[in-house]
């Protein structure tokens, strides 16, 4: 049988309380005498405090929970990842536990709201949840301490980061149009997803300011992959070529990269033919066959804010709202003037 507190208190010769206040650092003093003889009656007995029994006692376990959808064995996400590894360093950083829980798709996880909110975790990171997902609400109304990367939302208990993404689609859109570029498309990801929306104004308003009719300028939906991106440039590809887009604009770079493919498939050159860009600038982004321009977002940055917004929350803080935080474009070889 593990030794237990009462363990300590007996072989020590004080009492429960006084044990606790040694390992715990108070909230009472303990002498700088009696503090020894305790820790070394610890050592001895080689005493480990049992988390989940401390984390109850504390009303606190330390512990983190991050919601996600995990859909294709077969499918890197590349996003998830790194936002997922901000996260996990400013845990790291925090000294806080992390625990991931993960569903095959956004409606199976309204049903295990129960297991979200059931005291393992002190507090929920969702990641990149749908427009049409109810999860969120289900947190607040529940008064579980959430915080949402990747969408915005305007609700009590919920806080909110992500990139300015209406802004960063319309940055690298200009830098398109500003290499000459009149024919262009938009190659989006689900519809259901608020970045989609946000990205595609992003994209029109560029549009707008340049003046492109609306015939010159297609938005084509689809998801977020890099067969979605495929498959939809052989589409495009298909047009006539006075019809056809000399740039092609990706809302995430797994898009961008399946275009790259179809574009080189149909023995076509990128940049010189057809450009591309991206958004994210996830790993693989400067590691495609032809190295994507995109907007890079801070996923670093967007995993600290979350977990430190969350912690906040926790130790009592109103902390509600939408953190925004700025993507920045990188240039690569993807993009080119218009072809002549």
């Amino acid at each position: 049988m593990s030794t237990t507190i009462r363990d300590i208190a007996r072989e020590s010769g004080v009492s429960i309380s006084t044990v606790s206040y040694v390992l715990n650092g108070g909230p009472k003093p303990v002498s700088a005498h009696v503090r020894e003889r305790v820790n070394a009656v610890v050592r001895r007995l080689d005493y480990h405090p049992n988390a989940v029994a401390r984390g109850l006692s504390r009303r606190r376990m330390d512990t983190l929970g991050i919601i996600y959808t995990y859909w294709d064995v077969n499918t890197t996400d590349f996003y998830f990842l790194s936002v997922l590894h901000g996260i996990l360093s400013a845990c790291t950083r925090h000294k806080q536990a992390s625990t991931l829980f993960t569903s095959r798709h956004w409606n199976e996880t309204a049903t295990a709201i129960s297991q979200y909110s059931d005291g393992r975790c002190d507090g929920i990171i969702v990641i990149g949840p749908p427009d049409d997902c109810n999860l969120v609400h289900q947190l607040a109304e529940r008064k579980v301490p959430t915080v949402v990367v990747n969408t915005m939302l305007e609700q009590t208990h919920v806080a909110c980061v992500d990139v300015d993404n209406v802004n960063a689609m319309n940055t690298i859109t200009k830098h398109v149009l500003s290499l000459g570029h009149r024919k262009v498309a938009l190659l989006t990801g689900e519809p259901n997803m608020q970045s989609c929306s946000l990205r595609t104004l992003g994209f029109q308003a560029a549009c707008d300011e340049f003046a492109i009719p609306d015939e010159d300028r297609r938005v084509i939906e689809g998801q977020y992959r890099t067969d979605s991106g495929y498959d939809r440039t052989m589409k495009l590809l298909e047009l006539p070529v006075e019809a056809r887009p000399t740039a092609i604009c990706a809302t995430n770079d797994a898009i961008a990269s399946g275009a790259i493919a179809a574009i080189m498939d149909r023995g076509l050159r990128v940049p010189y033919d057809i450009s591309v860009t991206g958004f994210d600038d996830v790993a693989d982004a400067k590691m495609c066959q032809v190295p994507i321009t995109t907007m890079r977002q801070p996923f670093s940055v967007l995993g600290g804010e979350a977990v430190s917004r969350l912690i906040h929350m926790l130790n009592g803080e109103t902390v509600v709202g939408n953190t925004i935080v700025p993507a920045e474009l990188i240039i690569r070889d993807s993009t080119a003037p218009r072809p002549a």
